[in-house]
């Protein structure tokens, strides 16, 4: 199982996105790469090694 499809957690910086995947750190300092058909900004959420536009507070 890779990295990406392990973790979870709120977007703190986005290092880098090709329209199919983006390279993000997350709020525990980790760095990893995940799946991204979206533009991913900060505050978007990582579940599951996926991008997730879902916000904890609406």
């Amino acid at each position: 199982m890779s990295e990406s499809a392990i973790k979870s957690g709120r977007i703190v910086s986005v290092i880098r996105w090709n329209g199919v995947s983006a390279r993000v750190v997350l709020k525990d300092g980790s760095r990893i790469t995940a799946k991204a058909s979206h533009r991913p900004m900060m505050g978007d959420w990582i579940v599951d090694g996926e991008l997730s536009r879902e916000q904890v507070s609406q």
